[in-house]
């Protein structure tokens, strides 16, 4: 009972520095964490939108920091495929992100254009735009007594923004970089493409992968991932991952600083792909909570298109 409290406190003392309090200079990562990224892109780049020539349905769940009493919990669903003449791509995410007090949803729709540099490299260029609905409800807390500062729920209801990416590859590596939110949003309703104290940041990802042949039936695939967001330090994350067979990727990932993660998936069919990872923190937080856990469940439509679906698809 007292760890719950500490964390209410500590989740009621955040969200006022974040959202309420300008004057601090204090923010922190804003965007939904994803362990499982190489397999969920196109929730962080636009870009990515059409690239696996299918159209691509994935559903994402993560539950973070287990046993911690209003710990994040992530729902993803993502659906994007080319158009008929390969050279574009269409997208929709629809994101449920919660922690503690805050509920944020967002809605967004990719445009993705292609570009073929030579005769194996491909860069998409890729816009998003759509709404986003933040809430702090800061009246659900108790703290057995009356506490001015939580009197207020802090909301923002059906924000417009947009985004940006690049995304660079061929079958065997890929480079992206993107800005899923160009706008920086404050609870009281400003919009700004500049920056200022106490807003939702705009965040800033690179990230970048490839695939090398170690014999017939293995395959190694090192990815990365990192995000930047001012006044925050910047998170890396760096993945080992193998895949054998054709069927079965296992490997980890080190979030630098702050957790290591199993990562765990089967291509059951040329179309159908489930995946699990675990996280295991190694920053102070592994005294108050039992790991992360995340679910992935990725389908191709076969001849929804023109092409089959290629099998196995690494990136």
């Amino acid at each position: 009972m007292k760890i719950q409290k500490l964390y209410k406190k500590l989740i009621l003392v955040t969200a006022i520095l974040l959202f309420s309090f300008g004057w601090q200079d204090v923010k922190a990562q804003q965007e939904p964490l994803y362990t499982q990224y190489m397999f969920n892109t196109v929730s962080v780049n636009p870009a990515y939108a059409g690239t696996r020539d299918a159209m691509n349905v994935l559903f994402l769940s993560r539950m973070q920091w287990t046993g911690m009493d209003g710990a994040p919990r992530t729902y993803d669903f993502t659906m994007h495929t080319p158009l008929n003449n390969y050279k574009m791509g269409l997208g929709l995410s629809i994101v449920s992100d919660s922690h503690g007090p805050v509920n944020n949803y967002y809605i967004n729709f990719n445009y993705a254009y292609r570009v073929s540099l030579t005769e194996k490299m491909t860069l998409s260029m890729g816009v998003k735009g759509g709404i986003y609905n933040y809430y702090v409800g800061l009246n659900s807390l108790d703290f057995g007594q009356n506490d001015p500062s939580a009197q207020n729920d802090l909301e923002q209801r059906f924000q417009p923004n947009a985004g940006l990416g690049l995304y660079l590859y061929t079958d065997r590596y890929y480079f992206g970089a993107s800005v899923p939110k160009l706008i920086s949003t404050d609870l009281s309703g400003n919009q700004t493409t500049t920056s200022n104290l106490g807003e939702l940041k705009q965040h800033f990802f690179l990230m970048g992968g490839y695939v090398m042949d170690l014999n017939k039936d293995f395959k190694f695939k090192p990815s990365a991932i990192a995000k930047m967001v001012n006044g925050a330090p910047p998170s890396l994350d760096l993945t080992a991952q193998f895949l054998y067979r054709g069927a079965y990727w296992f490997g980890a990932t080190y979030r630098w600083g702050d957790a290591v993660a199993f990562i765990g998936n089967i291509q059951l069919n040329k179309q159908l792909m489930v995946g699990y990872s675990y996280d295991y923190s190694v920053s102070n937080l592994s005294t108050y909570n039992n790991g992360s856990h995340e679910i992935i469940i990725s389908y191709d439509f076969d001849g929804f298109l023109k092409n089959k679906v290629k099998s196995p698809r690494y990136f």
